[in-house]
């Protein structure tokens, strides 16, 4: 089974992981603060439904990519935070409008848009400390919020060229590995190239001369002493000849990968990624070996593209009947954006057409277990090697 392109899928929503749950958790935490905080039971109300409306901007918020709706999210997040601060000053409002000022820049397309709204936040945020404490020194925590957003956008940018530089490397690895196996072919087929017509040309030619000297020497009666070492010597010649010739024949065989090599492609990768093998490994030709160590790679290729900064896993498994791979990423870690570095459109096809042609089969789409997407290839093996 072959499901689309990998492009085509990508969800708008940035996956649920560790680090989003425990910002649920501890948002959840500081609101408790502040409702208790509260001078009275109306406030409280109040300050509950305010906490609970910071925590949906904030969960409605994470989009992989920017967009106004994302940035309207995040202002109901920060301007329930400044609420709360207002009704209850003793509680941990600040959290959730500090967390909202850290995710803003990244919601809100760049321009003067961002820039106005980054501004005004941290003008209202300094504003409301100013009114909470009574002193002009509350406005320097505009400052913070300011310097908080800028930081935000700083280390997104980094996270940003680090994840591309990561895609970039696994792209020129893949394509620094196809030109030097060209070349490897190119050179193996000039050495056959000059085996066919020098060694083997020589050798046939030597062993017709032998024979020549064989029929001479039998027409004259040579003596056995002289034949014996002539019959040898053909003999060999013949046998140069043959061995030659398969030489060349080895030689124009193209030189593939295999399973055994997916160790050296996984520990050379510059992203994080993790190799598995269980299971005695069965017979698996040539054929079939390369097109799964392609798969492989451009499986991985894949994730470093559309999930930038996941771990990647490889898991090998020999079957009695079977050789199963899977390739799985734990899809778009929060806080990165996709690499942007776009491929063909055409590896997912060619990969299934690869493996098809080895008898195989290939699966792939999100993963049933949870975030992420999945890549399974299954070719047939020949019982135990």
């Amino acid at each position: 089974m072959l499901t689309k392109e990998r492009g085509a899928g990508t969800s708008r929503w940035r996956p649920f992981d560790h680090r989003a749950l425990t910002g649920v958790v501890a948002m959840l935490a500081c609101g408790a603060v502040t409702v208790l905080a509260a001078s009275d039971p109306t406030r409280r109300l109040i300050v509950g439904v305010l906490v609970l409306c910071a925590e949906l901007g904030m969960l409605a918020s994470r989009q992989t990519r920017p967009s106004y709706s994302a940035g309207f999210a995040v202002a109901v997040t920060i301007g329930s935070g400044l609420a709360a601060i207002a009704l209850s000053p003793s509680g941990l409002g600040e959290v959730p409008a500090l967390a909202g000022v850290s995710v803003l820049p990244l919601c809100i397309p760049a321009g003067p848009a961002r820039i106005a709204a980054v501004g005004t936040v941290s003008i209202a945020f300094g504003l409301t400390i100013m009114a909470v404490s009574g002193s002009l020194g509350g406005l320097l925590a505009g400052v913070g919020a300011w310097f908080i957003a800028d930081r935000s956008v700083a280390h997104s940018a980094l996270e940003a060229e680090r994840d591309r530089a990561v895609a970039l490397l696994a792209e020129v690895e893949a394509s620094r590995q196809a030109q030097q196996e060209a070349a490897a072919t190119e050179e193996r087929n000039r050495i056959a190239r000059e085996m066919h017509d020098v060694l083997a040309h020589s050798l046939a030619g030597l062993s017709v001369h032998l024979q020549a000297i064989r029929a001479i020497a039998r027409r004259e009666n040579s003596p056995a002493s002289l034949t014996g070492p002539l019959d040898r010597a053909a003999g060999l010649a013949r046998d140069g000849v043959q061995e030659a010739r398969a030489a060349v024949d080895a030689l124009r065989l193209p030189h593939l990968r295999g399973v055994d090599d997916l160790k050296a492609l996984v520990g050379g990768f510059p992203g994080d990624a993790d190799l598995q093998v269980t299971g005695h490994p069965g017979r698996l030709g040539p054929e079939a070996g390369h097109a799964v160590y392609r798969a492989v790679q451009e499986a991985m290729t894949n994730a470093t593209r559309y999930a930038t900064g996941s771990a990647i896993e490889v898991r090998v498994a020999w079957e009695e009947r079977a050789l199963r791979v899977a390739v799985r990423d734990h899809g778009l870690p929060a806080g990165h954006r996709p690499s942007g570095v776009m491929g063909s459109g055409t590896g997912l096809r060619s990969m299934s057409e690869r493996i098809e042609a080895v008898g195989g089969t290939v699966d792939a789409g999100p993963d049933p277990s949870g975030n992420g997407w999945r890549i399974e290839v299954r070719v047939p093996v020949s019982g135990a090697g």
